[in-house]
Order: structure tokens, then C-alpha cells, then sequence
């Protein structure tokens, strides 16, 4: 066959019908090859699983099998072989576009080599013209293959052959396949199978959850619904209930209308019954009321009058009967025109002859006396007569007291009040028988001598005796019955309820208990006993208990106690007795009343510890309060003759810093400065409150006491305008004014202090301020603006006593140049304080009083003034407040009294 192209020219030339000739022989055998490759049939879509990963692209992304543009171009070369051209380009997909999961099977089929050619796609030509090229499918489902097939003139002795295209490096070579390839896809498989059976379980979970869901949510709509069907359900009970609620409210008013209407007509049918049955009483004869059997004391009797002669009858026949309680000295009087005169009345007849209803005696006979009409009660007021007591001296003697040894004053004169009334009303009724005409038969001459008069007879004549107040019950339910008003339980029962640990305090709060236990026990059953030792035993375990609780740190249980005892100061009399009697003093404190010693303690312990935050209502507040209570109970009702006792509480170490430290709230300082004020009224104390008590053995400087500077501190103040700001600064002021009177040395140390004047300065220029300044709130306020006046008065009289009444020189000056601190400037603000006081014209909206309360302090601030300034400077401040026109007028008016001393 080496001369097989000997057949074929050179010169051959292709027209259009050898090229149609030749597409359809190769279309033939491309159909007599592939019998379905001219109609392909689709395999059927498979369904696609959600997997997460896309679907695998084809190799070629460009070609379709309906595309006929991009089939390949046959062409003939001169050599007589034949060549295949592609239009574009064609880009296999790389295994990675894969997913690395999958590969496409590639098919090999082995042909004899021929010599490449320069194509770019690897397609091998073979000797029996057939093409067959070798690339990945990208669709598993859809194999695609490109064949190409020529069928050239067969020649006995020639040969045709086509150079194929040569191949990339790229490409695959003709080779088998490879066992492990086949394992790698059944791992991939199983791995997708488990996948898949995962995602089938899943899938079912998610579709059981979803049911639950549903079904839950399908419940809870039930559960609402009948949640709902059983709210109205109840709520038409309820509006059901409401209507007969309301129709039962409706009948039972109407019912009680028609009660109250009936009491009314039965109250009006009882009234009328009672009028005309009093009325029938007091028209029936009169009968003697039955009293109750009264204790019958032995009263001295009026004297039986003596039959006088006719002839003293005579003389006295123009005066009225005198008698022990009826002598009236003066001229006598002249009848009136037309008045019958004593004498010439008609005689009464003697008791013994008139018919006298029962119940109305002579005084010679027993009777009731008018006192039994005296008000009956315990602790009530007796209603004595208003008619003067006689002088009348009575034979007995006095009646005895009534009352134990610790009653008061008051109920014995009360019972010698009715004594005295009782005899009183027994000489009227003498005096009422002496009216009586005395017959001719008891008449006497009158003899010379003296005649004895016959001796009073004794008469016994009932009276009630007055029932003396017994303050043992009074004792017996305050212990009872107290309860400290944030106490939810009465005192005794908090005070017995008290856990304590095992030792001697214990035994001691239990012994104490156990003490007031009997005396209430004995209370009802022994109406004999004495309740001044009754309230001494009391008193004292009371104070036994304080000291324990006070060492024990029980706040709310103290508190309690405290106010029981003050609540018995104030309702006890002599309270002083039982509280700061020797007996009731602390051996350890040399003869100091352990009640002060226990309020000390509790003011140093506890009390120090209150910040300024606390309130009333905590525990700590609560027991502050109730201690200063009770220390302002014992100031007031403390004699004078005891009052060096209560030194001891200013003395005690850190007592008066305390109670007016900088860090304590304000309603706590309203409360101790307000006992300061009480015991600076006690002159006996002022070394006391004017003294350190913390610095014991080392030099005193008497012009900086801790208490007094914090007190001019709080004076000075203007952060707070409130009522109990302005009832602090009262009291600072009541009590530097009473300390200063209390001694001449209290005096000169007040003085002395380096804040008590600056700090009363600077107070004063603060309500002249609010006065002169023009401050709204204060004019339309009176009740306000009269209290900011009386202030300032007050103030100004303080000063001017402190200044001017000193004993030593006050050098006033000085001392308000040398002011420290918060006092600088001090001269400046008492100049301008006193001349408004002095000059100024009172404003126009002060009226009445208060426009008299200012002018009456003006020339008590002028005399202040002068001592500071004096000549031009005084004069120059006096312009200053006068109105212009004036002000020229009193210059002409001074320039004109110049000349005139100029001239003499």
C-alpha cells in the first residue's frame, strides 16, 4: 500500500457537491454507527436532594447537543488528510469544581496510533478514519461524547491518514480503569448514604417537634378558651352576688331607716311619759330622798340663842338678827319708802309648832348638811360653794388627814374646804332660827352681872366623807397598760420577753422583773397599800433593768422603758421622790441618782453613734428621743432644793458634745438644745454647762468651749429656714440670755467667748435682711413675718444686755475685727444690722404690733451703734437712710444750729 496515493491526484479539486457528497456519507455512518445519535433520549430527571452542596457543572459550560453553530468544521488538507477545527474554545471543569465528591467516569478506546497533528483537542485519527477524543463528562446522568468520523476514497494500495491534533498535558491518556478509584467512589457512596440517612432522621425529628408544636399550641388554645369560659362564668357569679349584696344593703337601709324612725317615736312617746310623770312628782307631796349611810363625825354646834329682854329687842328692833357668821359693821340704813321694817312683820312660829314636811329639822335636831350636794368622784374637782368661809372656831379639832404620807396638797385643802363649808351652811341654818319670835313667857329683866351662857350641845350630823384619789391604780395601769408608740406590744410584755445571756445581769433583770410582778399582784387584792412605796419598788427595778438593757445593746426594749418612766413623772406627783432620793443612787457614782447615771450612759454609748441621717423612726432614733425625754422630765419637775443633782449631766464626759455635735440630725438638736435651754434656767448649774468635761488636769481656755462654738455654728446656719431650724436658734439664744443672768461670771464668759457676739451679729443682720430687703414670702405671710420681728427683737435685747451690762470692758471693736472664720466681716454686718434698726424707715407692709415692736428697739440699737461710730460717720450713716428732700432739710437745719453755737 506504500503506492495507494498514487490514485489520488494533486490536482483534485473540492467543489461544493464532492463537499455535500462527503457530509452526507459521513452523516450515514454517523447514523449507521450510532443509530440513537441523532435523536438522544434524555434520561429522566432525578430528584434532588438537599445536600448543601450545587449541582456539578458540565465540562463544557458552552455546549448543547441542539447547537448546531458549535459544531466542529471538517476541512481537507492538500496531503489529503483531514483536519477538525472547533469555533471556541473548550474548558474542561477541574475536580475541584467537582467538590472533590464526585468524578466523571472517563472511556477509553484503543486504536491503533497515528502521527499527531497540530489540533488543539486530543482527538486520535485512525487508519479506519474514526475519531475518537477523550475528555471528563461533567454530567454523570448525561454522558456526552464527540466523535468524529471520516470515510475518505478506499484505495487498494494507498493509505489515508489524519495527523491528529496534538494533545495537552492535561489530557488523559488511554488507560484502564483503576480498582482503587472504584473503592474511593463506594466511600464517597456510603458517605452520602449516611449522610442522606441522617439527614432522614433529622428530617424526622424536626417533622415530630413541629407536631408537638402544633399539638401544644392546639392545648394551650383549649386551655384559654376554657380559662376564658370559666372568667365569665365567674364574673357572672360575681355581678350575680353583687345584685343580691346590694338588694340586701338596699333592704337593710330601709330597715334601719324604719328602726331609727320608730326609736324616734318611742324616744318622743318616752319623753312626753316622763315630763307628765315628773310633773305628777313634783305636784305629789315632797318626801325626804333616802341617802346612802353616811359615816357620822361629831361637828361642833352653833350656840343656842339666848332669850334676850324685851328691852334689847327694842333696841335692835331696826337691825337685821345678827348671828356668828352675819356681823356687819356700818352705819345703819334708813328704810325705803313703802318697806315693811323687820319688827313689824309677822312673826314665824316656833319650830315646835309648825308642821314642817319630813326632811326639814332645826339645828338643834340632826340634819344633812348642804355639803352632802358637794360633786362625788375620785381625782375629780370638788364643787365647793362660792359664799366666803366664817370665821368660826370650832371646839373639836381638826379632822384627820385622809390622805398617806405621799398625797398631795391640793385634796386636803379640798377636804378642809368642805369642812369649812359644812360648817358654814350649819351657822346659816342657826342663823335662820333666830328669826323665830321668842314668847313673853321666856322673856328675862336684865340683872346687873354678867350671866353664864349656857354651853353649846354637841350635835352629830352626818356628812359624806370625801374619798381621797388613789394614785396606787393610777400606778397599777400605766405598769399595765403602756405602750411606746412604735411598740406593737405593751412595755411590760416587751420587757419581760427580753432574752439575755446566762450570768448576773440576767439574775439581776429577772429579780427586778419578778418585783414589779408582785407589787401589780398585790394591787386589787390589798386596798390598804401604800403606793408611795409601791412606786419607790417600781421605780427602782425599773432603773436596775435600764442599766441592764443599756449593757445588753437592746435599743427598742430601752426605748420602751425610758417612756414608761417618763410617762410616770409626769402623772405621779412628786416623782423626785422615788427617782433622786438617796436610796436611789449609784454607790459607784458617789451619791449621783443612777437614773442620770443611766442616761449618761446611754447618750455616751448610744446616742453618740447617731448620724446625721438617722431618723425618728429607726431604733437608735426612737431611744435618742425617749432619753432626752426623760431628761427634760427630770429638769422640770426636779425642785430647786435637788437641782445640784442634775449638774452631774452637763459634768459627764462628753454629755454636751454630744448632744450638740455638727454631725446630728436637726430634729435630734431641736431636742437637746431645747434641754440645754431647760437647765441653763437652773442658776445653780452654770459652772457646769460653762466648763470642759473632757479635759480634766489641763489648762481650760474658757473663750472656746467645744459646746458654745458648736452652738454660735448652728445660730449662724441659713442652710435650713424651717421651724425646727428657727426653734434651734431660739433656744441658743434663751440660753446664752439666762446663763448670762444667772452669775456675773457666767456673764463675763459668754462675753469673752470669741463666737457669741459675731455669731448673734450675723444672726440679726439676717433677719433685718428678710425684713429690709423686701422678701415676698414674708409679706405675704403675716403669722411669719411677726415671728422674723419678735425674733429680731429678742435678739437686739440680748445684745444690748451682753454688751452694755457687762461688768468688765467689752471692747466690742476688737473683738468683732478679730472675728475668725466664718465670722469675718462681722464689724461691717453689725453696722449695717443696728442702723437699719436705727434709721431706717419701717416698711410699708409692717402694720400694727409689729410697727411698735420695731420702733420700741430703735434707740436699744442706736445706743449699740454709737459705741461702734461716732461723729461724721455717724452722721453720714444717718443721711443714708433719710429721703432726699429731708436729708436737705436737716443739712440747713444743722448748718443752722452750727451758727448758733458759733455765736455764743
Amino acid at each position: 500500500m506504500s503506492d495507494s496515493g498514487d490514485e489520488f491526484s494533486d490536482g483534485i479539486v473540492l467543489d461544493d457537491q464532492m463537499l455535500a457528497a462527503l457530509d452526507e456519507e459521513e452523516s450515514r455512518f454517523q447514523r449507521a454507527t450510532h443509530p440513537n445519535a441523532g435523536d438522544p433520549e434524555r434520561p429522566a430527571k432525578r430528584r434532588k436532594l438537599d445536600t448543601g452542596h450545587p449541582p456539578n457543572p458540565g465540562v463544557f459550560s458552552h455546549f448543547t447537543p441542539d447547537d448546531i453553530e458549535d459544531l466542529p468544521d471538517i476541512t481537507v488538507h492538500r496531503d489529503g488528510t483531514y483536519g477538525i477545527e472547533l469555533h471556541g474554545p473548550i474548558t474542561p471543569v477541574a475536580n475541584s469544581a467537582l467538590g472533590g465528591n464526585a468524578r466523571s467516569p472517563t472511556t477509553y478506546v484503543s486504536r491503533p496510533t497515528v502521527t499527531p497533528s497540530n489540533n488543539s483537542l486530543g482527538y486520535t485519527a485512525h487508519a479506519g478514519g474514526n475519531f475518537i477524543t477523550h475528555a471528563p463528562l461533567a454530567r454523570p446522568s448525561e454522558p456526552r461524547r464527540l466523535s468524529a468520523t471520516t470515510h475518505p476514497p478506499r484505495a487498494p494500495s494507498t493509505r489515508v491518514e489524519v495527523q491528529p491534533i496534538p494533545q495537552s498535558q492535561s489530557d488523559s491518556r488511554p488507560h484502564n480503569v483503576d480498582p482503587s478509584h472504584t473503592d474511593f467512589f463506594d466511600a464517597q457512596l456510603a458517605d452520602m448514604r449516611r449522610l442522606t440517612n441522617e439527614l432522614r432522621e433529622e428530617k424526622k425529628k424536626l417533622q415530630d417537634e413541629l407536631k408537638d408544636m402544633l399539638d401544644s399550641k392546639l392545648a394551650k388554645e383549649g386551655e384559654v378558651s376554657n380559662l376564658r369560659r370559666n372568667i365569665e362564668k365567674t364574673a357572672q357569679d360575681h355581678a350575680t352576688q353583687i345584685a343580691k349584696l346590694r338588694a340586701a344593703k338596699d333592704e337593710s337601709e330601709a330597715r334601719q331607716i324604719q328602726m331609727q324612725k320608730e326609736m324616734r317615736e318611742e324616744a318622743e312617746r318616752l319623753k312626753t311619759q316622763f315630763t307628765f310623770r315628773q310633773h305628777e312628782i313634783e305636784t305629789s307631796t315632797r318626801k325626804s330622798p333616802r341617802a346612802l349611810p353616811l359615816k357620822k363625825v361629831p361637828v361642833a354646834a352653833s350656840a343656842i340663842p339666848i332669850p334676850l329682854p324685851s328691852q334689847m329687842q327694842r333696841w335692835t328692833q331696826n337691825e337685821a338678827a345678827a348671828g356668828p357668821s352675819r356681823v356687819v359693821q356700818g352705819s345703819p340704813t334708813r328704810p325705803r319708802f313703802g318697806k315693811i321694817a323687820r319688827n313689824e312683820r309677822a312673826r314665824k312660829p316656833m319650830a315646835e309648832n309648825r308642821s314642817l314636811p319630813s326632811g326639814f329639822q332645826t339645828s338643834a335636831s340632826p340634819t344633812r348638811s348642804r355639803a352632802t350636794d358637794a360633786v362625788k368622784g375620785k381625782g375629780k374637782a370638788l364643787d365647793i360653794g362660792k359664799r366666803g368661809s366664817p370665821n368660826v372656831n370650832f371646839d373639836s379639832g381638826p379632822p384627820p388627814a385622809l390622805l398617806p404620807v405621799g398625797g398631795t396638797q391640793t385634796t386636803q385643802t379640798a377636804q378642809d374646804d368642805v369642812y369649812g363649808d359644812m360648817a358654814q351652811d350649819d351657822m346659816f341654818m342657826a342663823d335662820s332660827n333666830m328669826d323665830t319670835k321668842i314668847h313673853p313667857q321666856d322673856d328675862v329683866e336684865m340683872v346687873d352681872g354678867t350671866q353664864d351662857p349656857q354651853p353649846p350641845t354637841p350635835v352629830d350630823e352626818e356628812i359624806e366623807e370625801v374619798v381621797p384619789h388613789r394614785w396606787i391604780m393610777d400606778l397599777h395601769r400605766i405598769v399595765l397598760l403602756h405602750i411606746e408608740p412604735t411598740c406593737r406590744m405593751t412595755t411590760l410584755q416587751a420587757l419581760l420577753g427580753v432574752s439575755l445571756p446566762t450570768g448576773p445581769k440576767s439574775d439581776a433583770y429577772t429579780s427586778a422583773c419578778s418585783r414589779i410582778l408582785d407589787v401589780l399582784a398585790r394591787v386589787p387584792s390589798e386596798d390598804s397599800l401604800d403606793w408611795g412605796n409601791a412606786a419607790q419598788t417600781i421605780c427602782r427595778a425599773l432603773i436596775e433593768m435600764a442599766v441592764v438593757l443599756t449593757a445588753s445593746n437592746h435599743t427598742a426594749s430601752l426605748a420602751a422603758l425610758l417612756s414608761q418612766l417618763t410617762h410616770l413623772m409626769y402623772t405621779l406627783p412628786t416623782p423626785h421622790r422615788y427617782l433622786l432620793v438617796a436610796n436611789g443612787t449609784d454607790a459607784e457614782e458617789d451619791g449621783v441618782p443612777r437614773i442620770l447615771a443611766v442616761l449618761c450612759s446611754i447618750i455616751q454609748d448610744h446616742v453618740s453613734k447617731l448620724d446625721d441621717h438617722e431618723t425618728e423612726k429607726s431604733d437608735l432614733g426612737v431611744l435618742a428621743k425617749e432619753s432626752l425625754a426623760l431628761l427634760e422630765a427630770l429638769c422640770l419637775i426636779t425642785p430647786s432644793d435637788l437641782e445640784n443633782r442634775l449638774a452631774f449631766v452637763p459634768g459627764s464626759r462628753s454629755v454636751l458634745s454630744t448632744l450638740v455635735g455638727p454631725s446630728r440630725p436637726m430634729w435630734f438638736l431641736f431636742y437637746s438644745t431645747r434641754i440645754l435651754y431647760w437647765l441653763s434656767t437652773r442658776p445653780n448649774l452654770f459652772r457646769s454647762l460653762l466648763s470642759f468635761s473632757d479635759t480634766e488636769g489641763q489648762p481650760q481656755d474658757y473663750t472656746k468651749l467645744p459646746h458654745v462654738e458648736w452652738m454660735c455654728s448652728l445660730l449662724v446656719d441659713s442652710s435650713r429656714a424651717d421651724d425646727e431650724a428657727d426653734g434651734i436658734k431660739q433656744h441658743i439664744l434663751k440660753f446664752f440670755g439666762l446663763l448670762s443672768m444667772a452669775h456675773p461670771s457666767a456673764h463675763v464668759i459668754i462675753v469673752e467667748s470669741q463666737s457669741v457676739i459675731p455669731s448673734i451679729t450675723s444672726y440679726l443682720y439676717d433677719l433685718t435682711t428678710l425684713v429690709w430687703q423686701g422678701d415676698e414670702a414674708l409679706e405675704s405671710n403675716p403669722p411669719v413675718a411677726s415671728r422674723v420681728i419678735q425674733r429680731m427683737n429678742q435678739t437686739t435685747f440680748l445684745l444690748h444686755h451682753l454688751i452694755l451690762r457687762a461688768d468688765t470692758d467689752v471692747r466690742l471693736r476688737e473683738r468683732l475685727e478679730n472675728a475668725r472664720g466664718e465670722y469675718n466681716g462681722a464689724i461691717h454686718l453689725f453696722i449695717v444690722a443696728m442702723s437699719r434698726l436705727s434709721f431706717a424707715d419701717v416698711p410699708e407692709w409692717v402694720k400694727g404690733k409689729d410697727k411698735q415692736e420695731l420702733e420700741k428697739i430703735a434707740d436699744l440699737a442706736r445706743e449699740l451703734l454709737e459705741l461702734m461710730v461716732e461723729g461724721p460717720e455717724l452722721d453720714a450713716i444717718w443721711a443714708t437712710y433719710q429721703e432726699p428732700d429731708e436729708e436737705l432739710e436737716d443739712d440747713e437745719e444743722a448748718e443752722a444750729r452750727r451758727l448758733d453755737a458759733n455765736e455764743i
